[in-house]
């Protein structure tokens, strides 16, 4: 029947014109343009594309392995890191979506239905929103600008992590050096016990002399197990961050810089302001609310719906047509809200900037103040106090074998040498750890860290979304 032939015809048309209205990307397309970004799936997230074996470590297990190695790991398989880089694909998603055109509808309805013989007509008819305006533009707009304002916070945690695994293997190292001094300064106590024993053997001493020495022994082999303890916490949580076991100080690369250089302190502080990652993601999400208040305004706008449709009309015994245009009426509703929160957003991510500003800079004032004064302590016990402790202790010793010195005067030349070899090496790790601290917030480059690689580079400051 021609009506029939009507109908079929409508439904291409309307197919067709759903097809022209269709967005040109594909899910490839944006995961293409993801990668051509730096964000990549990661192995589990990709199974379901290929089928790709997990890569393995930067090295085995047992290897050693510098600060280099260990930042480039944490940057592939750190969580944080992956998340932060999920929520890229995040907001890619829902630009692509923000660009689609609204779907038609269709219909079948029946009108003018007799009861006492056929005389209804039925329409077969098609609905499309016309979208008028610049509401897909705004919204693809803003969905980008989101994007960007996500790839820029890729790298701000990837500043973050870098600095804890920096922190971390500073922490490692001087809990490690802590532990291989105190099994040296145990080994000069049991000897000056054993003296100390042998002297009350032969009578020349009295208990009291053998009971101290034997009381130094026992703190220090106390204080011993307990850097053991720390340093298993600090082994596990450097572990942790690259999402692996416990990484032993045995495969770390390094040691604890004795010689720690002067920073510029204005230069490092200039880096902060002028190029943190942070203060990036702080402007891309000022950009992404404002294209968020322009999107808003847009939509305000309603959308024209236009319908077509064909039927048959039993009456007339004749096929028939319909055609309608309609829109929504902004009466009551006008987004009124939605500006007025899309405006204060604009507002909080202003104020956010600048909080996020005054937070790293007196983050990296405390942590600078932290350095220098370690350092400062440190260079006067390294270059004077040690030294005239050693002298000291070694004079004594030789004294109190020959019978000239006292062991209460032996006893207090060995600790004021042990504790003062101790503070050193303390001040050297406080120093190390206050550093690698800046590192993270100013930036590895910055600091110029001596990587144990050079095919290791640090954590790249590039702009988020430079190689869109």
């Amino acid at each position: 029947m021609q009506w029939m032939r009507g109908w079929r015809v409508a439904i291409v048309l309307a197919a067709a014109g759903a097809a022209g209205c269709a967005s040109r990307w594909t899910e490839d397309d944006i995961l293409n343009r993801l990668e051509r970004s730096g964000i990549r799936l990661s192995d589990a997230e990709t199974a379901t594309r290929s089928q790709i074996e997990p890569v393995a470590g930067v090295a085995p297990r047992q290897s050693v392995v510098g600060l280099g190695e260990l930042i480039s790991q944490a940057d592939r398989v750190n969580p944080e890191i992956r998340a932060a880089r999920a929520r890229v694909g995040v907001a890619a998603g829902r630009a692509w979506q923000a660009g689609l055109y609204p779907n038609p509808s269709i219909g079948l309805s029946a009108s003018e239905i007799g009861f006492d013989r056929g005389t209804s007509n039925t329409v077969v008819s098609v609905s499309q929103p016309i979208v008028l305006g610049s509401r897909l533009q705004a919204g693809v707009a803003a969905g980008q600008a989101e994007q960007a304002a996500r790839l820029a916070d890729v790298e701000r945690v990837r500043r973050a992590v870098a600095g804890r695994v920096g922190e971390a293997h500073a922490q490692v190292l001087e809990l490690s050096a802590q532990l291989g001094l105190v099994d040296e300064l145990v080994t000069v106590a049991e000897r000056t016990l054993s003296i100390a024993q042998t002297r009350f053997e032969a009578g020349a001493v009295s208990e009291v002399d053998v009971i101290r020495p034997r009381v130094e022994v026992q703190q220090l082999r106390a204080d011993r197990h307990r850097l053991a303890r720390e340093l298993e916490g600090a082994e596990r949580q450097l572990g942790l961050l690259l999402d692996e076991p416990p990484i032993r100080a045995g495969r770390l690369s390094g040691e604890v810089v004795m010689d720690p250089p002067v920073l510029d302190e204005d230069s490092v502080r200039r880096a902060v302001e002028e190029g943190h990652p942070a203060m990036w993601a702080a402007d891309r999400a000022i950009e992404a609310a404002e294209a968020a208040l322009e999107r808003v305004r847009a939509e305000r706008r309603p959308d024209l719906i236009i319908s077509a449709g064909v039927g048959y009309s039993e009456e007339g015994d004749q096929g028939i047509a319909q055609l309608g245009v309609g829109a929504e009426m902004p009466l009551w509703d006008r987004r009124q809200g939605d500006v007025m929160a899309a405006r204060f957003e604009l507002m909080q991510r202003r104020q956010e900037k600048m909080a996020v500003r005054n937070d790293l800079l007196a983050r990296l004032a405390e942590e600078l103040v932290g350095y220098q004064a370690a350092r400062d302590q440190l260079v006067v016990l390294r270059d004077q106090i040690v030294p005239d402790a050693q002298r000291a202790f070694e004079q004594v010793e030789q004294a109190y074998r020959a019978g000239n010195a006292t062991f209460i005067d032996l006893l207090d030349t060995q600790r004021t040498l042990m504790q003062s070899r101790r503070t050193l090496l303390e001040l050297a790790g406080r120093a190390s750890v206050a550093r690698a601290r800046i590192a993270g917030i100013a930036g590895l480059d910055v600091l110029a860290i001596q990587l144990s690689e050079p095919g290791h580079a640090p954590v790249p400051a590039r702009r988020a979304g430079a190689n869109q």
